[in-house]
C-alpha cells in the first residue's frame, strides 16, 4: 500500500462521507446476552473513527447507517410496532442519545432506517383499525391502512382469518400505510421532527418505491417527504431504497431526494464485478460518466449513493473465487470507494466475511477476531479499506467532482478526472495483471496509490508518462486546462 497522505475528514457539517452500514445485532455485543446493540457500537466507535489522523487501525468513515432499531417483533426489525423507541434488544433511548453524542464528537453523522411503507401487524394503529372494522365502525385508524371486506389482490391478507383484508405487499405482516390520508402524513411528520430532535443526521428510506403501485404517485410522495424534512432540516440527508433498474431510479430522482442508492453498479450482476471479470475499465469509466450524467439531468445536486452489496445480498467476499479472489476483493473496493458520491460499506465487507442465502445468513455476526488478525496484516483487505479511505478522505474532490473520462488507449485502465472549482484530480485503476502506463499531459504529481497485489513498485512518471503495476489504483493530481502551474 502507498498513500503517503493526512487522514481529514472532508465531510464534517457537509452532505459528503464515507457511509458503514449496520446490524445492530450483529456488531457487538456490549452485554454478553449474545446480541449486539447501541452499547456495543458505542464501544467500537474508535474502530470506525477515532479522530486521529493517520491512525492504522481506524477507518475513518464519516456516517453510519444504522439499519432498524426501534421496537419490533422480527429480528430484522423492518416491521416497527413504536416509532419513537428503541428495541429493547438494542438498549434504550438513553444509550441512543449517548451514541449520537459519542459520533457527534468524532464528526461521525448518523442516519437511521425508516419504515415507511409499512408497519408492524402489532403496531397499536393497525390493532386499532382492526377493531374498528371488528365494531362495524371504521373510523380514523382504519384509514390509516387499505382494508375492505373483498380480497382485490393476492398482496391482500385476511385479517384472523375474517371478513376483513388489508394490504401488505411485503407479507401479511407488513400492512401498507396508506398515504392518501393526511393524518398519516402527519404521524410521520412529527416522527421525523421526534428522530431530528435526537439528533440524526437524516434517513435511509426503505422500500420508497413500494409506496403507491403508482410510480408517479411513489414519486411525488417522496418528493412531498424530501421537501418538509429539508424543511426541518436544510441540510439533512436522505438516501432511499429503489432497488429496480436505471430508468426505474432516474424517476424517482425527479423527487428531489439527495441520494438514491446505485443498484446497477452493485451485487455480483452489476457494473464493478463485471467490469472485473472482463477487465473492461474503459467501460467502467464509461458507465460511471453515463450515471452521472444521467443523475444531473434530474436532479442537479443529486449525490450517487454506491455499494458492493448490502443487507438484502449475498455478501461481496462470495462474488470472488480463485487464486485471485483477495485481489479482486481489493480491486472492488478501490473501485466503489473512488466513485464520486457517498459510499456505503456494509459492516464486514472489509474483514471478508461471506454470507448468502437466508437473509439471516447475510447478517451475520461480525468476526472480531478476523479484524484482530487483519490489522496485524499489511497486505489483508482490512488495510487495503483504511488506506483508500485515508486517501479518499485527502482529496474531497472524489466525493463531489465531475468525471472526464481519460482515454488510456488500453481498455484494462479506468481512467477519469473528477474536476470542480478548486482543482482536479485522476483516479487510473489498473485491472490487469500487468505493468501498464497511461499518457497525462496535465498531471502535477501522484497524490497516493494503492495496491491490490504484494511487492507491487511504487507509481512513478516517466516525463507525462505515469507508470503504474498490475492490480492497482493511483490518484493523480491535475492541472486544470489552461492552468500553467
Amino acid at each position: 500500500l502507498l498513500c503517503g497522505c493526512e487522514n481529514k475528514n472532508p465531510a464534517a457539517g457537509g452532505p459528503y462521507g464515507n457511509y458503514y452500514e449496520i446490524f445492530v445485532a450483529s456488531f457487538y455485543d456490549s452485554d454478553g446476552n449474545g446480541k449486539g446493540d447501541l452499547r456495543g457500537i458505542i464501544q467500537k466507535l474508535d474502530y470506525l473513527n477515532d479522530t486521529k489522523n493517520g491512525s492504522k487501525n481506524s477507518l475513518h468513515i464519516d456516517g453510519l447507517w444504522l439499519m432498524p432499531i426501534m421496537p419490533s417483533p422480527s429480528y430484522h426489525k423492518y416491521d416497527v410496532t413504536d416509532y419513537y423507541e428503541i428495541d429493547p434488544l438494542y438498549g434504550t433511548m438513553e444509550d441512543f442519545e449517548n451514541l449520537i453524542a459519542e459520533c457527534k464528537k468524532r464528526n461521525i453523522k448518523v442516519i437511521i432506517d425508516l419504515v415507511m411503507n409499512h408497519s408492524s401487524r402489532l403496531h397499536p394503529w393497525f390493532l386499532a383499525a382492526l377493531e374498528e372494522y371488528r365494531r362495524g365502525e371504521p373510523g380514523k385508524y382504519a384509514a390509516y391502512y387499505n382494508i375492505s371486506e373483498t380480497r382485490p389482490l393476492s398482496s391482500w391478507h385476511s385479517a384472523n382469518g375474517g371478513a376483513i383484508f388489508y394490504e401488505g405487499d411485503f407479507s401479511p405482516d407488513m400492512p401498507d400505510l396508506n398515504f392518501d390520508n393526511e393524518d398519516v402524513k402527519e404521524e410521520f411528520k412529527n416522527i421525523v421532527n421526534f428522530w431530528i430532535d435526537k439528533g440524526v443526521a437524516g434517513f435511509r428510506l426503505d422500500a420508497v418505491r413500494h409506496v403507491y403501485q403508482n410510480r408517479e404517485k411513489s414519486v411525488a410522495f417522496l418528493k412531498w417527504f424530501t421537501e418538509y424534512c429539508q424543511s426541518v432540516k436544510s441540510d439533512i440527508y436522505l438516501v432511499g431504497e429503489v432497488w429496480t433498474d436505471d430508468a426505474g431510479i432516474m424517476a424517482f430522482y425527479e423527487s428531489g431526494i439527495p441520494s438514491l442508492f446505485n443498484f446497477p453498479a452493485a451485487t455480483k450482476d452489476g457494473l464493478i464485478v463485471r467490469t472485473l471479470s472482463r477487465g473492461d475499465g474503459a467501460g467502467f469509466a464509461q458507465g460511471l460518466i453515463r450515471w452521472q450524467r444521467l443523475m444531473e439531468r434530474r436532479n442537479a445536486g443529486a449525490i450517487d449513493a454506491p455499494f458492493i452489496s448490502n443487507h438484502d445480498n449475498d455478501r461481496s467476499a462470495g462474488y470472488f473465487s480463485g487464486e485471485d479472489a483477495a485481489v479482486r476483493r481489493k480491486m472492488a473496493a478501490a473501485m466503489y470507494l473512488f466513485m464520486p458520491g457517498n459510499p456505503f460499506i456494509y459492516y464486514g465487507e472489509e474483514i471478508a466475511m461471506e454470507g448468502s442465502g437466508r437473509d439471516e445468513n447475510k447478517r451475520l455476526p461480525f468476526v472480531w477476531d478476523e479484524l484482530a488478525k487483519q490489522l496485524a496484516d499489511d497486505n489483508s483487505l482490512a488495510r487495503f479499506y483504511i488506506e483508500a479511505i485515508k486517501l479518499k478522505n485527502k482529496y474531497p474532490l472524489v466525493f463531489s467532482g465531475k468525471l472526464e473520462e481519460i482515454d488510456g488507449g488500453d481498455r484494462s485502465l479506468a481512467a477519469y478526472t473528477l474536476n470542480s472549482p478548486e482543482g482536479c484530480v485522476a483516479v487510473i485503476h489498473n485491472l490487469s495483471s500487468e505493468k501498464k502506463e497511461i499518457d497525462l499531459p496535465l498531471r502535477k504529481k501522484i497524490g497516493g496509490g494503492l495496491y491490490a497485489g504484494a511487492g507491487q513498485e511504487k507509481p512513478f512518471f516517466k516525463g507525462n508518462t505515469l507508470v503504474l503495476g498490475a492490480y492497482c489504483t493511483v490518484l493523480v493530481e491535475m492541472k486544470k486546462t489552461g492552468e500553467t502551474k
